[in-house]
């Protein structure tokens, strides 16, 4: 066996780019947006916002979403994925005062305000995921049903 024969060996760290999904502050602004545009009383349960969270992802992702919304709800749909990052947003942007946490929701307070309105100064900015959500708006994706969609769901999916 040939053997190597290293007498010294270093490293040189190197800055890595973070994918925009996992950066904090894009997914504060994602549930920044989200609260202010499709949640009644710019309020909303973790569900609907691991929803939302979920349909940003892809483009096909809003494509199922908004479909099974202006089906009212008739065409096929099953689970969303839950993500730890949107977890960790929601703790920063709570501990920051963008929203508050009380009993289960998530409400926008005054900075999460005036942080949407900074971000749509810019028309380019978050411009599809601002789109979904005034297309589908305060009253069509609600808690009631949230809870019924989820009521269907099995544990091996049958």
């Amino acid at each position: 066996m040939n053997e190597l024969n290293i007498k010294h060996l270093s490293f040189t760290k190197r800055p890595i780019s973070v994918p925009a999904d996992y950066r904090p502050n894009y997914k504060i602004a994602q549930v920044c947006l989200t609260l202010k545009y499709s949640c009644i009383g710019n309020k909303s349960g973790l569900l609907k916002l691991h929803l939302f969270s979920w349909a940003f992802k892809r483009i096909e992702n809003r494509k199922v979403l908004l479909s099974f919304v202006e089906s009212n709800f008739k065409t096929d749909f099953s689970v969303w994925g839950i993500e730890p990052t949107l977890n960790r947003a929601l703790q920063i942007a709570t501990a920051e005062k963008y929203c508050s946490y009380s009993k289960g929701t998530y409400k926008l307070e005054e900075k999460g305000f005036m942080f949407c309105d900074k971000i749509e100064e810019d028309e380019e900015i978050l411009f599809d995921e601002i789109s979904l959500l005034k297309k589908i708006g305060k009253k069509k994706i609600t808690d009631k049903k949230l809870k019924e969609l989820t009521n269907q769901w099995t544990l091996f999916n049958d």
